[in-house]
């Protein structure tokens, strides 16, 4: 007997990237930031009770929510959704907002999940190349769906699309639009007012980049009432632990210690970039935690991808079009990233 579901017989899961475990790794391939959170993160955590795990944790997180609706100038814990992840909020936003056979569009390259999300949920992802430049085309804003995906700044570019390309196709889309800021952090602006402004977007953020939370998994977007009242329709019913709504208030509360690993991040993907445009990669103006670098000729992109693991050193290659000659390249310490430019001097000379 089939007990398979029929739309999910040529559905493939989402990969997540490889956390690897030989000794003496530089790992820049999943875009964890290279410093920690707060102390008074693993304080709060250190100072959890016993009540804390022995009972159910808040099923709405309020206090984390209305934490969040006060840091980013939001009137009220009614406009905030949090999630277990980012990538919960995405596959919330397919289930709340889309039913099977709908469009959901997106552009390519991008984050995979999007068109896995849509997929097993029984809906047609719809891709839209990015230009050159890794910007929207014409035909991104004159496509019709009912969600779109925008991610800001994406992956695996580091790219930001302007914010008045935002703006624009906010104005011009007839259906739902998540805006993904999970980097913005790492970006010169960003689109944190946009929900307020439009009554068709949701703007979805992650701690798991720049409040180095990624193993605590705390992510949160910004709607009007009314769209987050049906996304927490779909949630799971205790979808945040204790552990993680405690770890995101304390971290909200020093968020100048994120701040001040920014500006330490984007300090040295700075000279990463020179460098690796030195060498002879074409490198896109990032936003980002990390930086995409594009190298044509011998030594292939996958061949110092391996080689570069035989150093234990790992980045992200992606066997995919447009992104054969590509490697993505998380942005570490100084000394990760001194580690990193000596052997590719090593492996290009």
């Amino acid at each position: 007997m089939m007990r398979q579901r029929k739309i999910l017989q040529n559905v493939e899961g989402y990969v997540p990237g490889e956390q690897p475990t030989f000794p003496n790794i530089v790992k820049l391939n999943t875009n964890e930031n290279p410093y920690p959170p707060s102390p008074k993160v693993v304080e709060t955590l250190r100072g959890l009770d016993e009540n804390a795990v022995r009972r159910y944790p808040d099923p709405v997180s309020l206090e984390l929510r209305s934490a969040l609706a006060a840091q980013y100038g939001y009137p009220g814990p009614e406009w905030v959704v949090v999630t277990n992840g980012m990538d919960e909020l995405l596959a919330m936003a397919v289930r709340a907002f889309t039913d099977p056979n709908d469009r959901i569009l997106s552009c390519y390259p991008t984050y995979t999940l999007y068109e896995t999300l849509a997929l097993l949920h029984g809906a047609r992802p719809l891709l839209i190349d990015l230009d050159d430049d890794f910007l929207l085309t014409e035909q991104f804003f004159e496509t019709a769906a009912r969600l779109c995906f925008l991610p800001r700044p994406n992956s695996p570019s580091g790219v930001a699309v302007p914010v008045q390309d935002v703006d624009r196709f906010c104005r011009v889309f007839d259906g739902l639009v998540v805006i993904d800021e999970a980097y913005v952090d790492f970006a010169d602006d960003n689109c944190i007012e946009f929900a307020k402004k439009f009554d068709n977007a949701i703007v979805t953020r992650t701690m798991s980049k720049s409040f180095s939370l990624a193993g605590m998994r705390v992510g949160f977007g910004f709607a009007q009432p009314d769209l987050v009242a049906e996304l927490m329709k779909v949630k799971d019913s205790y979808n945040m632990s204790a552990a993680s709504q405690a770890a995101g208030v304390a971290a909200l509360g020093d968020k100048a210690w994120m701040e001040a690993n920014v500006t330490r991040v984007r300090a040295t993907r700075a000279r990463l970039s020179d460098e690796l445009i030195r060498f002879g990669f074409a490198v896109p103006p990032s936003q980002s935690n990390f930086v995409f670098a594009q190298r044509n000729g011998t030594p292939s992109a996958r061949k110092i991808f391996e080689l570069l693991r035989d150093r234990a050193i790992v980045v992200r290659y992606f066997n995919a079009w447009r992104l054969e000659n590509a490697l993505r390249i998380t942005v570490g310490t100084d000394s990760e990233i001194d580690a990193l430019l000596a052997a590719l001097r090593d492996i290009l000379t």
